[in-house]
């Protein structure tokens, strides 16, 4: 079966000794492609750095909220400049995250800019939402940007209206976490095949029984794993589908 890491962070520092020998290490197992998501404008060189050196993988350009206090005036040509890039297939990953305490009225700011701009080079946009899915929903009804809801595990109601809007959700190894399994479990129960993503987060998501090891993209498997045995079909199923979706929603090898 062929897989599809759909949102994974190759360039955080957990992966600064040994990120390229990992992805190379990804040739000889089932993932077959890996979507590089991006996190501030300090590692846009290494996303770049890493979709020139590995052909299977492609990338995102963005601003995640969390980095928002860090991030310069001239984030947007920055992004701008960068999204050139033949393998930068998205924008983000944006949003809103209310967990900590990164100003609220900032991270809408630089999340409607990137909104904007996503719409102005006609790329899908990567959105992460953390406690904050009411604002979110908000401005993407706004803005009805093509993308992905990444790791959603909001209210069932919110998610339908982002498929009304066309959106895609992606999923991870939250699904094996006893603690804060269940959202993420409706969510995805409500998900229609041809809107659903697997991703693995890495290195912030691994399966819960190595919950203090980092992730990575071969943790995808048991994504594939747990939402079969989750909607009663088989691997290869979810594997094939899934695949075909994320080549859809990042246009890569479609018109």
């Amino acid at each position: 079966m062929k897989l599809f890491d759909s949102h994974a962070h190759y360039e955080d520092d957990q992966f600064s000794e040994d990120r390229h020998e990992k992805l190379e290490a990804l040739r000889k197992s089932e993932v077959a492609m890996v979507l590089n998501c991006c996190s501030d404008v300090s590692v846009f060189d290494t996303i770049i750095e890493i979709l020139d050196r590995h052909d299977f993988v492609y990338g995102s350009i963005g601003v995640h909220p969390h980095w928002v206090t860090r991030t310069p005036e001239n984030f947007l040509d920055l992004i701008r400049r960068y999204a050139k890039h033949p393998k930068v297939a998205a924008i983000g990953e944006m949003g809103l995250d209310y967990f900590f305490d990164e100003p609220k009225p900032l991270q809408k700011r630089i999340f409607r800019e990137q909104l904007e701009l996503a719409k102005e080079l006609d790329l899908p946009v990567i959105i992460h939402d953390r406690d904050a899915h009411e604002d979110v929903m908000e401005i993407l009804e706004e803005y009805q940007p093509a993308g992905i809801l990444h790791r959603f595990g909001g209210p069932v109601e919110l998610l339908k209206k982002a498929f009304s809007l066309g959106m895609y959700v992606s999923f991870n190894n939250d699904l094996s976490y006893p603690a804060w399994r269940q959202p993420h479990i409706d969510c995805l129960m409500e998900t229609p095949w041809e809107r659903l993503l697997i991703e693995t987060d890495c290195p912030f998501a691994p399966p819960f029984e190595r919950s203090a090891e980092r992730c990575e993209s071969s943790d995808v498997k048991n994504v594939v794993s747990l939402i079969a045995k989750l909607r009663n079909v088989s691997e290869e199923f979810v594997a094939e589908i899934s695949y075909e979706n994320a080549k859809r929603v990042y246009r890569i090898g479609n018109p």
